[in-house]
């Protein structure tokens, strides 16, 4: 049972991928790339963040390559800002700007569109809906614990 679930959920990401895929090209917000992206939407979601924090998401990626990335949203793109803290000078934090704001706001809607067709696909009764959402709830709650996240802002 194991193994079959895991190759359906193998499946059914290979296949949401290709769709995001073609959707996101069609409808892509700006040239941003998958990390910028990201990270705007890490932004977002927490408010202002340290370079070493949002780097600490990262272990695969060195520090200099998202301070880069950040350096390019803050000076080239005007997405976020970047504030050295007074108390401590060795610490930047990252926040958006209006402009990151409202991009952030354009990459939510694409995506809104591209999940709300995963959602269809799946065909489920509104009594499932509200199964599956516990769900995605208690998967969400695994990966915040298991990566460490605190995501809603706090």
């Amino acid at each position: 049972m194991k193994n079959n679930t895991e190759k359906l959920i193998y499946d059914m990401a290979f296949r949401v991928r290709l769709y995001i895929a073609s959707k996101i090209s069609e409808q892509k917000v700006g040239d941003l790339t998958d990390r910028e992206t990201l990270i705007l939407e890490l932004v977002g979601m927490k408010g202002n963040m340290s370079i070493s924090e949002i780097g600490s998401l990262y272990p695969t990626v060195s520090n200099s390559t998202i301070s880069t990335t950040i350096t390019k949203l803050w000076k080239d793109k005007q997405l976020v800002d970047k504030r050295i803290l007074p108390e401590n000078q060795r610490v930047t934090t990252v926040s958006l700007t209006e402009k990151g704001k409202k991009v952030l706001e354009e990459i939510k809607h694409t995506q809104s569109e591209v999940f709300s067709t995963v959602t269809v696909s799946l065909g489920l009764s509104p009594d499932q809906v509200e199964y599956f959402q516990e769900i995605l709830e208690n998967a969400i709650g695994f990966f915040d614990k298991t990566l460490g996240l605190n995501l809603d802002g706090n």
